[in-house]
């Protein structure tokens, strides 16, 4: 839809910028001659509400992350990567919600948003900026661009040793480690979530395979892996069931 403006502007996507040793992505930015409007693009789709500055899903009554905040954070770390360059350019952030099935309820009038009914509003505001461009514009493009990473952090993995990490068992809902068992299910204390035996068992294999995939998977790796939390037959019957056994007595492990 920005494609089709009619004045003269410059529009840069899907960047992502490291600034303050964080990294932080931009769906869309519009350079005009004096503004840069900053997008940030949601398709979320359903009832939601506001309560007390929190976004809320209406159907379940759970919390989201509010995308105020992440806007908020964009447009700081944005401000901070101009600056190392002395550039002194006003930045109108807002929210664009694309999707015409999303409601939000409870919106404040100062929400800096726009909403699928609302997106033709914001072409002819924009359309309505007079906006001459020229060279400098131009730089500010190409460093902008020349500051975008393409080898993304996101893939990057922070040190870890073995002997560093807690061990037990995660609740696959809120990622606690606070966890009890029972003779067939594990329930975690935090949020009460339940879980079988054997999906936790399996689950804890799978992890260990992840983070060290160097290791051999023994039955014994497993058992303290899960901090003993299961016995040694239960862990035995679900590797035995999911993993290969490579019987070389007490070397035994699974692939």
């Amino acid at each position: 839809m920005l494609a089709t403006l009619t004045s003269n502007s410059l529009i840069l996507c899907d960047l992502l910028f490291e600034q303050n040793n964080t990294t932080f992505q931009i769906d869309t930015l519009l350079l005009s001659q004096k503004t840069l409007y900053l997008f940030e693009v949601k398709n979320l789709e359903g009832d939601y509400y506001i309560k007390n500055g929190d976004w809320f899903r209406k159907s379940t009554g759970k919390a989201i992350t509010n995308p105020v905040h992440q806007l908020k954070r964009c447009e700081t770390l944005l401000r901070s990567l101009l600056h190392t360059r002395n550039i002194r350019m006003e930045i109108e952030p807002y929210l664009v919600f694309t999707n015409p099935l999303f409601t939000l309820y409870q919106s404040p009038l100062d929400l800096p948003a726009f909403f699928p009914g609302q997106l033709n509003s914001l072409l002819k505001k924009l359309n309505r900026s007079s906006s001459e461009m020229n060279g400098s514009h131009q730089q500010l493009a190409q460093f902008l661009l020349s500051r975008h990473v393409i080898d993304s952090p996101y893939g990057r993995l922070p040190e870890y040793r073995y002997e560093d990490l807690q061990k037990g068992v995660t609740c696959r809902k809120c990622m606690s480690l606070n966890v009890a068992v029972t003779k067939y299910t594990t329930i975690c204390n935090a949020c009460s979530h339940a879980e079988k035996n054997v999906s936790c068992i399996l689950q804890a294999a799978k992890d260990l395979k992840l983070l060290f995939p160097g290791r051999l998977l023994t039955l014994n790796a497993v058992e303290h892996w899960c901090n003993y939390l299961y016995s040694k037959k239960a862990i035995q019957r679900v590797l035995g069931t999911n993993y290969k056994l490579i019987n070389k007595g007490k070397y035994s492990y699974y692939l």
